[in-house]
């Protein structure tokens, strides 16, 4: 029994000894998901405010760069810009000029493991009082054993009722960046993250082709 308490007693110096810092999460806020073309519509004429309120003190003309690659979203864009900043009396021109602005796009795809699913439930009154009594000193000065117990108490609550929010998917994130250049300098540079379905995809990046299955035919000759 003494041996016992002793080993239990140097594996608990030894743990304090490298105690690592506990990971915590950011807290919970909203994020937009781009599911249609007028989508990227309202993107474009946000964007068009910008510009135009960052050439409100000079009459540059812009030239929009023409996007490098073919998927849909950079064409679409491309023409939606244009269409916006033209309605808002942004003179553009067509061809590069050293008397102009230069606006050009980029779009960054960030896909997450398919494990990775943020958790979207509605907290109940009892899971409320859970996480309160997680958030005490007590439970602060816990190990991570007792974190994970904590989550495994938590998660039944969450789970009851079927209160998970419908449609939500996090496995992939676009990260879309519209900026002004004039002569080297970046007069603005503007920078927005969305969620995107997964189907969705091809629409912000090529995708490799599948390949096509090999087939042979075995015969006795």
């Amino acid at each position: 029994m003494k041996r016992i308490a002793l080993f239990s007693a140097a594996l608990l110096i030894s743990a304090c000894a490298h105690e690592m810092p506990k990971g915590e999460a950011f807290e919970s806020t909203d994020q937009l998901k781009l599911n249609s073309a007028s989508h990227w519509d309202v993107l474009a004429q946000h964007e068009a405010d910008m510009i135009k309120q960052t050439l409100s003190a000079s009459s540059l003309p812009v030239f929009i760069q023409e996007p490098k690659a073919g998927f849909p979203f950079a064409r679409a864009y491309h023409h939606l810009l244009t269409s916006r900043l033209a309605e808002k009396g942004v003179q553009v021109v067509t061809r590069p000029d050293l008397n102009a602005a230069t606006i050009s796009y980029v779009v960054d795809v960030v896909e997450h493991s398919p494990r990775y699913r943020e958790n979207r439930a509605l907290a109940t009154p009892l899971a409320q009082g859970v996480y309160y009594l997680a958030g005490t000193y007590l439970a602060k000065g816990a190990y991570d054993v007792t974190t994970t117990a904590m989550e495994i108490v938590k998660s039944p609550f969450y789970a009851f009722g079927n209160q998970v929010a419908p449609g939500f998917s996090t496995s992939v994130e676009v990260v879309i960046t519209t900026q002004i250049i004039k002569e080297r300098r970046v007069l603005n540079s503007d920078s927005r993250v969305y969620y995107v379905d997964k189907g969705n995809l091809a629409h912000y990046s090529h995708q490799a082709p599948i390949p096509l299955p090999h087939r042979f035919t075995l015969t006795d000759r």
